[in-house]
């Protein structure tokens, strides 16, 4: 009887190749789209479950947004020492890399001649395998961090350094000591957010004094906004500052740090829930769009078939039968449309992977696969079952003698998902366009230094660049062809700020805000390409501005101040404060002299407000690693990067430096609004396309209900154009309907997102009619083909049968 059944849909799909094609492609489309955002939702969710007990462990966040700053995923030991013996916390796991401590551990290693420097190099507690699932390869892990110079290394690191994995016991010579290899573990998987690769010791007076990693076992049940709060009063007892400037403390689940502690000072780039969000959406969307493109096709069709049906249910045919007819051909057109899914989305994963960003791939024999294919079923079930009982139930006696069964409900209905389909597609341009001002917003921002023709080479040690002697390292690079000029900074401008330095002005104003300070060498005016509004730029010709500190510790340096740190402090005239002396009370009444203003300076993304910010010369502040910020004029930069790494590798015996440009990365800091970009732009594009299909479908429903009617105004002398606007007519209505539902809930959904940015742009209204204008326009076409192509045909082929 199947086989009966079987034949039957494939002798259908070849009389009717047309319709065939149609569901082929729009369902598989809108299935491939939804496999790629399955397989992107799997992999972002998947992170970090696979650590012990991850479900109730939690890391320290401090909360800076008070003070104008971001969440940081960092918090004090000295905290976790207080509140580890409560009742509620079970244990507490350290992690700190080991250079952002006040005296660094040496990452620069030897042997055997050759010089490496340690990748991603932590300090860590010795109870680190009841937080992380690391799996042993070599020594015994717990062991190596008991003891001081012990070194626990992955896999990867291992081969790297000595060519194979089997080190245990040797030896790596650092400033004049040695590290010994104590253990090896596997590779840390792509899905957690720890990143590490060197271990070692954490002496007993850094766990009870730094600031680091601090995570949280809590026991089962554990109400986390109480012990919140428990943690912020802990906090605040021991860090008056906190009080002071509205600090506080949040716990973050390690399964939910992926997407939610994407931060300066996370080990790794995270994720964006944003992202996922909007990714998950368009892909229900669009496979909603794809089933309702599959039903009114079918519907559609059905005005072909309503004779068969006729014939049918006169030799006797049941209407279970005729059910199970019509919803195997919905399976084979499914069944097709998920083979070609599943081959668009083999074509399309390199390019889907280098726009997310990651490593996915489609394995056949995983339980993934298996769940998809029964959604696939699932959902051409659902989809083929009403456009089955839809045909079956047409009347034998009426479709035989060539009255169509209306079906006024169905036709609602259906017209409906089209409002639905057109205002999801207005409301994905208004997306598309409004992201992509914003980005050009961004893009454009005043940020008050140059982007463009500089080269930031990255994490060198501070020690080297801080010299006011004459520096060879910088004296070579200065010399290669293309190098107009370059200078030190110990805080990436598009990243985040690295310390501050809270000064009291002479007229004895004391700014209540945070005021981020530059670590800098000569020139940072010139190589960041910054606006001088006053006095000058840091030069050797003036040696008295650099940093000095004598016997009695006593301090001075000279700064360069923003524009917005003198107004603050009540200079309007900013001429008025160069030669003014400036108190720095947290380093011991350190004198700083302004020796210059500059324009206003953004640090960090559009989404940071600016802050008033100073730049010094020579004070680093104890940061162990700082970058070299080269200013270029017509040069290679790929040439020159290659240069300016043999230099650092002959001066340092560094041979992995990071070296970027700086327009790359500013870019980098809003890859999730790019990458939202490109999403919807791609979604809107598919969504247009298969909302197309749906109006083909219902309009040549439409038309072939219509077909005696436009017959008729034919020979009482309609004109053609006549014609196609009276069926269009109820389409560009439905249109109306859609931009009604569309305009307010993309309006609400958009300005919410662009809330994030200090920096935004204001939602336009010729956006809006644009949209609106495109869609109606694009709906208008597609109807009219079809009407055209109805209006064409002789009134004597439609009504010879009346």
């Amino acid at each position: 009887m199947f086989s009966t059944y079987l034949v039957t849909a494939l002798r259908a799909i070849r009389k009717d190749k047309q319709h065939f094609f149609l569901n082929l492609i729009g369902f598989s489309i809108g299935l491939a789209a939804a496999i790629l955002m399955a397989l992107f939702a799997q992999h972002e969710l998947s992170y970090d479950k696979q650590h012990p007990d991850s479900e109730r462990v939690y890391l320290g966040h401090t909360d800076f947004t008070a003070v104008g700053l971001q969440i940081i995923s960092l918090s004090s030991f000295k905290v976790a020492e207080k509140i580890k013996h409560d009742s509620q916390v079970e244990d507490v796991f350290k992690l700190v890399n080991t250079q952002e401590i006040g005296r660094a551990l040496s990452n620069l290693v030897e042997v055997e001649g050759n010089y490496h420097r340690l990748n991603d190099f932590y300090m860590a507690t010795t109870n680190i395998l009841d937080f992380v699932n690391l799996t042993t390869i070599a020594g015994d892990i717990t062991q190596a961090l008991s003891k001081p110079n012990h070194l626990v290394l992955s896999e990867r690191e291992a081969i790297r350094i000595f060519g194979n994995n089997q080190v245990i016991g040797r030896t790596l010579n650092h400033d004049e000591e040695q590290y010994t290899i104590g253990a090896i573990f596997k590779n840390l998987p792509e899905n957690t957010h720890f990143k590490f690769d060197s271990l070692i010791h954490m002496p007993t007076q850094l766990k009870l004094e730094g600031d680091g990693y601090v995570y949280y076992k809590l026991l089962p049940g554990t109400a986390i906004p109480s012990f919140t709060k428990i943690f912020n009063k802990e906090s605040n007892a021991i860090f008056y500052w906190q009080v002071k400037n509205n600090v506080k403390m949040a716990l973050v689940n390690m399964e939910d740090l992926h997407l939610n502690g994407n931060n300066p000072a996370a080990m790794k780039a995270g994720g964006s829930l944003t992202v996922l969000q909007i990714c998950i959406s368009l892909s229900v969307i669009l496979i909603v769009i794809a089933s309702i493109n599959f039903i009114n096709l079918t519907i559609a069709q059905s005005a072909k078939r309503g004779k068969e049906v006729g014939v049918r249910k006169a030799l006797g045919a049941t209407k279970i039968q005729l059910v199970i007819q019509f919803l195997t051909e919905s399976f084979v057109v499914v069944a097709f449309a998920g083979l070609t899914a599943f081959a668009l989305v083999e074509l399309t994963l390199p390019e889907f992977n280098v726009l997310m960003d990651r490593e996915l791939g489609l394995n056949y024999d995983s339980a993934f696969t298996w769940i998809t294919v029964v959604i696939i079923l699932v959902v051409g079930l659902l989809s083929g079952l009403y456009p089955a009982l839809f045909i079956a139930s047409f009347n034998a006696k009426r479709v035989l003698s060539g009255d169509l069964i209306r079906g006024g409900t169905a036709i609602l209905v259906r017209k409906l998902t089209l409002c639905f389909q057109g205002a999801f597609s207005i409301g994905l341009i208004i997306g598309v366009v409004s992201l992509y001002q914003q980005m050009q917003l961004i893009n454009n921002l005043q940020v008050g230094y140059e982007k463009s023709s500089r080269l930031v080479v990255k994490s060198l040690p501070s020690d080297v660049l801080y010299k006011q002697e004459p520096n060879s390292l910088f004296d070579k690079i200065k010399d290669l062809p293309g190098v107009e000029q370059i200078t030190a900074s110990n805080t990436n401008l598009t990243d985040d700020m690295e310390f501050s330095l809270q000064f009291t002005w002479p007229n004895g104003e004391v700014l209540n805000v945070t005021q981020p300070t530059i670590s800098t060498n000569y020139y940072p005016v010139e190589t960041f390409g910054l606006e001088l509004l006053a006095g000058r730029d840091f030069s050797p010709q003036f040696n008295g501005d650099w940093y000095f500190r004598d016997d009695e510790n006593n301090r001075s340096v000279s700064v360069i101040v923003s524009r917005r740190m003198a107004e603050l402090a009540g200079y309007q005239d900013v001429d008025s404060v160069i030669g003014l002396t400036l108190i720095a009370p947290g380093f011991n009444n350190m004198k700083a002299k302004v020796v210059g203003v500059v324009e206003n300076v953004k640090i960090g993304s559009a989404r940071q407000q600016v802050l008033p910010m100073s730049l010094n010369l020579g004070f680093f502040g104890g940061s162990v690693s700082s970058d070299l910020v080269i200013k270029t004029k017509n040069v290679d930069m790929a040439a020159l990067s290659k240069k300016i790494q043999k230099i650092i590798n002959e001066e340092l015996h560094l041979s992995d430096v990071e070296i970027s440009q700086l327009t790359d990365d500013y870019a980098n800091a809003h890859k999730d609004e790019k990458r939202a970009l490109d999403m919807v732009t791609i979604f809107s594009l598919l969504a247009i396309f298969l909302t197309c299909l749906g109006i083909f479908g219902l309009a040549s429903f439409a038309t072939l209900r219509r077909q005696k009617e436009v017959a008729m105004r034919k020979v009482l002398g309609a004109s053609r154009l006549s014609i196609v606007n009276l069926l269009a007519k109820e389409f560009l209505l439905l249109v109306a309907i859609s931009i009604v539902i569309a305009f307010p809930l993309s309006y609400w959904l958009i300005g919410d997102w662009l809330a994030n940015f200090n920096e935004r742009i204001t939602q336009s209204i010729w956006v809006y009619f644009t949209s609106a204008i495109i869609i109606t326009i694009i709906i208008w076409l597609t109807v009219a083909s079809l009407a055209f192509k109805s209006a064409s045909t002789r009134p004597s082929l439609i009504l010879r049968d009346e």
